[in-house]
């Protein structure tokens, strides 16, 4: 059970992320900013983000980054096995979040996979910076066959699991209950994992 793997990590005080999903593979950070998840795979994580101070000093430290934007992601093609993306989505436009999946797409190899998290509608507006929530059914709807928007549809990406997790808590028992709970229930759900895999 997926739940009962991230609940023994973490309570392990490992990173479940990490080690259920990027560990030993060629994984881009998306929007990477200060490097924490770059600092666990010197050889292995690549990352980009838009502040070019943050890129710059990273750089300076040997860490395998570049200035760019999520519309225009500076690699090549089908280089990377996993593509993490951690509360990016929520602060774009919907055309901006399309071509990010279809960059995403780009540069990721076929059957690899995107680790998407972001919050849930009824969290998401407790940052200024938020745009909009992107719950799991509408980006799901973003990758069917025929679109049903002003733009195309996005092919060649499917969701393959949603993991939902509780409201944040400091209190870890408490979390990982409002995380159990938030599987069956929407009142609980505070974000989601999705992980997509590239089909084609």
């Amino acid at each position: 059970m997926f739940f009962l793997k991230l609940f023994l990590l973490y309570i392990k005080g490992l990173d479940p992320i990490y080690e259920l999903f990027l560990k030993n593979k060629r994984v881009l950070d998306v929007g990477c900013g200060q490097g924490e998840v770059l600092r666990k795979d010197k050889e292995l994580i690549y990352g980009f983000d838009i502040n070019e101070q943050v890129i710059a000093e990273l750089v300076a430290e040997g860490y395998q980054v570049k200035t760019g934007d999520v519309i225009a992601m500076p690699f090549v093609d089908d280089f990377f096995q996993v593509i993490y993306n951690r509360n990016i989505i929520e602060h774009l436009e919907p055309a901006i979040a399309r071509k990010m999946f279809v960059e995403m797409k780009r540069v990721l190899k076929k059957d690899g996979k995107i680790i998407l998290i972001s919050p849930m509608p009824k969290t998401i507006w407790n940052t200024f910076g938020h745009i909009k929530p992107y719950p799991p059914v509408a980006i799901k709807k973003l990758f069917r066959p025929v679109s049903l928007e002003s733009f195309d549809s996005v092919r060649g990406l499917e969701i393959e699991k949603v993991f939902y997790y509780g409201t944040w808590s400091k209190n870890k028992f408490f979390f990982l209950i409002a995380t159990f709970l938030a599987q069956f229930c929407n009142y609980f759900r505070g974000s989601y994992l999705l992980i997509i895999k590239k089909i084609c």
